[in-house]
């Protein structure tokens, strides 16, 4: 069953299309890579997906619930966006860590604030902070950052601060963690030290979505890539096919002039 279903998905910003009928969906465990040209609409794609921009027209479901159906406006309530936002780990292009947390507190803030929301916090606040720092703790080592839990975001490099972002996705389990450009701010080597996080969360099936520049990580990491081009799909094929061999014409073209 699919995790993730998008039907026909139309966003435009005034008179400008940037969402023209988008449609896929994707398996429990998948890692789904969405590349192309800037301006192509994969970031809005992502956003729209998390709540983050109202899409025009069209359906989102993830799971078994359907979080946007623009022919039943009536389906979207505060409880339902709560879910809806709860269900998607987005990891930014700029880490949008809060500089007055250290890297600990950012990871623990998220869950820390659901938490007040439990009917037996007050009667178990204790042991239920203590299992939200463990599990703070847990990510941070995941990601490689054991020894920064009380770091703040200035004491960071790039590549560690994106870690922690990645960290923060995670806190609170989504069923999808999306990536928007996940190392276009970092220089070669700092690159490498996320994308080896990446690479290690498929390895332990983790669902992603990544939408990237970095075209041999794209054929490495994901079972699938989506090609994106002036606002829909313009091939959506097995990673292992992602070559200027592909039988996509727009595909062979935007990748000869990338590697060319």
């Amino acid at each position: 069953m699919a995790i993730l279903k998008v039907d026909n998905l139309y966003k435009s910003f005034g008179k400008t299309e940037v969402l023209r009928g988008v449609s896929f969906s994707m398996e429990e465990g998948e890692v789904l890579s969405i590349i192309g040209a800037s301006g192509s609409g994969k970031t809005t794609l992502l956003r729209c997906i998390n709540a983050l921009e109202t899409a025009t027209s069209g359906k989102i479901t993830i799971g078994q619930e359907t979080f946007f159906d623009s022919s039943n406006p009536n389906l979207r309530t505060k409880a339902s966006d709560r879910r809806w936002q709860l269900s998607c780990g987005l990891v930014f292009q700029s880490y949008n860590l809060f500089p007055q947390y250290t890297a600990l507190e950012n990871v623990m803030l998220a869950p820390k604030l659901l938490a007040k929301e439990r009917e037996d916090f007050k009667e178990n606040k204790k042991e239920i902070l203590e299992e939200i720092y463990e599990h703070a703790v847990a990510l941070l080592e995941r990601v490689g950052l054991s020894d920064r839990l009380n770091n703040y975001p200035c004491e960071l490099s790039g590549g560690q601060q994106q870690r922690v972002a990645i960290a923060r996705a995670l806190a609170l389990s989504p069923k999808i963690l999306f990536f928007d450009e996940p190392t276009s701010a970092l220089d070669p080597l700092l690159t490498q030290e996320v994308l080896k996080v990446i690479r290690e969360l498929a390895k332990s099936k983790t669902t992603m979505v990544i939408v990237t520049h970095e075209m041999k990580f794209a054929r490495d990491v994901s079972d699938r890539i989506i090609y994106m081009e002036d606002g829909v799909i313009e091939a959506d094929i097995p990673a292992s096919e992602l070559s200027e061999n592909t039988n996509s014409k727009k595909l062979r073209a935007f990748l000869g002039n990338i590697e060319g």
